[in-house]
């Protein structure tokens, strides 16, 4: 029982290591796998939006750019402007002049809060679109031209209080009065104004992340007005991953603050779905290895009482096999069975066979005659068949002679294909003379296979069949053929007859070695000698025709001869 407890250990434990610590890296490969997934989605987003932001400011900036640059070098602006500009502003018609253009720029354009235009002369014009003023306006008094130098220049503006003349917190756009007639001189500077709102009807964020406007470190348009004016660096960053870009159009820095609180909580969930996986499959694991295991040591421990079984001398025994278990396990079971069987049947075999042997050898000594004894006596009937000039006779019991030694003479030996060819005319000429029809025998065989070994009266059951089954069953000339030809490591042999044929029935059992049929007990035993002498290097099978005739093919090993004759016997390349 200690012994058995131990095996399960060890199968336990192998089970679990096998098992669940590959299971356990996996998941954790799974776990980082997901973050840096999750971690990139997240860094691929922000990208997106951030850039798409950029790019839609720029468009905005270009748009305004575009509009203020049309007007700045409208000819009939820059006539009125160079006008103020010497002092020839009768009754004051060229500047009423300028705030209507100013006032229809802005009109044009809803998103436009108000227009300013600053002379060389330090002169201001505005249009106020909310308060639809030209006279007074909170916002306008902010803007100093003197910092709006240059060719076109964006300002991160000023801004207002809460409610002051409904506005927020404006951005500007700065341009010069060109006249290309003296594109260098100074005329005046016009100066666009716009609130940031504006920017977030076009520039959107999603809901976990934050868009800022910078210029320099601070704020100018951020979504929530609160925040604007602040320095960048006064937002918490605390869970938020932040990412920059620079605007190359008007110089100002974008900021996409994206909080990881959702990236956070789907890492968690994973995290916890990870372990409770963990730890459901370590459960279900530990039992499905028990659960599994079980039963394959109950099989081993049936193997080993069958093979305790089977050396005492029990090959009845099998072991029961469990279709459920593993694949290799019922191979095992399956393979054992079968070797127990055939071991059986191979013992039962070689008991079987040496009864048959100690039989024969019983049966032969008790037919056994001295061959002296019937040779001196065909001798004797030879010489009286001589006196009387019956030579007829004489030949018969010589080959009948020849016959008896050839068989008696180290039975089941090997001879060559051209003594067994002899030996079988000897025995044709006795059979010419038994018979009633005609009978012609041809042979077929190349010189170089007659050297060639084969077992001794191999051929001569078969002979014997054609012509007992096939020759007297059919009128006229019995003819026999037998051609011998070499097919790679073995020997061919036919043999043909013009009989009548086999019926189909007969054929079939003739063509089954297990099967032995009355009357063609010579087949049947030259088939248990196929198998005794060369194994699953011999083949036997017949085929015939109804009326036309019966034909054996033989196939066996080829076996060189040991005399100089016999070396023809390699075969050909």
């Amino acid at each position: 029982m200690r012994g058995n407890r131990s095996l399960r250990s060890s199968l336990l434990m192998a089970g679990s290591v096998t098992i669940v610590l590959p299971l356990l890296i996996l998941i954790l490969v799974m776990q980082a796998r997901i973050w840096e997934i999750l971690k990139s989605n997240v860094e691929m987003e922000m990208q997106r939006e951030i850039q798409t932001a950029d790019q839609m400011l720029s468009m905005m900036m270009d748009r305004y750019d575009s509009v203020l640059s049309d007007f700045c070098t409208d000819e009939e602006l820059v006539v009125l402007v160079q006008q103020i500009n010497n002092k020839r502003d009768v009754l004051d018609a060229n500047s009423n002049q300028l705030r209507r253009q100013l006032k229809s720029l802005c009109n044009r354009n809803d998103e436009v809060e108000g227009v300013t235009l600053v002379t060389a002369g330090g002169q201001r014009y505005f249009y106020d679109r909310v308060s639809a003023s030209s006279m007074d306006s909170v916002w306008a008094g902010h803007l100093d031209g003197a910092d709006l130098d240059g060719g076109v220049h964006f300002h991160g503006g000023i801004n207002l209080d809460e409610g002051e003349d409904g506005s927020g917190h404006l951005l500007q756009i700065a341009r010069r009065i060109v006249d290309y007639r003296d594109i260098h001189r100074d005329m005046g500077t016009v100066i666009l104004s716009f609130d940031q709102e504006v920017l977030w009807d076009t520039i959107s964020s999603k809901e976990a992340s934050k868009l800022y406007i910078c210029e320099g470190d601070q704020i100018i348009a951020a979504e929530n007005r609160e925040e604007i004016g602040m320095s960048i660096s006064e937002i918490p960053t605390s869970g938020i991953s932040v990412l920059s870009i620079d605007n190359t159009v008007t110089g100002w820095k974008l900021y996409d603050y994206y909080s990881m609180k959702e990236f956070s909580r789907v890492v968690s969930k994973q995290t916890t779905l990870m372990i409770f996986l963990t730890l459901g499959f370590l459960s279900e694991g530990g039992i499905v290895v028990y659960l599994l295991f079980k039963p394959i040591f109950l099989q081993v421990k049936q193997i080993e009482a069958a093979m305790i079984d089977v050396e005492k001398g029990d090959f009845s025994v099998r072991v029961p096999a469990n279709g459920k278990l593993p694949r290799e396990v019922v191979t095992i079971v399956g393979g054992f069975n079968k070797m127990v069987e055939k071991t059986g049947d191979l013992i039962e075999k070689l008991k079987t066979s040496a009864e048959e042997q100690r039989n024969a050898e019983l049966s032969a000594m008790e037919a056994q005659i001295d061959p002296h004894f019937l040779y001196n006596t065909l001798d004797t009937i030879n010489w009286k068949a001589i006196e009387r000039d019956e030579y007829e006779i004489s030949g018969m019991v010589c080959a009948l002679a020849d016959i008896l030694r050839y068989s008696i003479r180290n039975p089941g030996g090997l001879v060559s294909i051209g003594q067994e060819l002899y030996w079988l005319s000897q025995y044709t000429m006795l059979q010419k003379e038994r018979i009633e029809q005609p009978l012609e025998v041809q042979t077929d065989v190349p010189e170089e296979l007659k050297g060639c070994q084969i077992h001794k009266m191999l051929l001569q059951p078969f002979v014997e069949n054609a012509i007992k089954h096939g020759g007297y069953q059919k009128e006229g000339v019995c003819r026999l053929t037998v051609r011998i030809r070499r097919i790679e490591d073995q020997i061919y042999i036919m043999i043909r007859d013009n009989g009548k044929g086999i019926p189909k029935e007969t054929l079939q059992i003739l063509n089954d070695p297990t099967k032995r049929l009355e009357g063609h007990v010579g087949i049947y035993n030259v088939r248990k000698r196929l198998e005794l002498y060369y194994g699953e290097d011999a083949a036997c099978y017949f085929e015939s025709r109804p009326d036309i005739g019966t034909t054996v093919h033989l196939f066996v090993k080829a076996i060189r001869g040991e005399e100089k004759t016999d070396e023809n016997c390699s075969s050909r390349r």
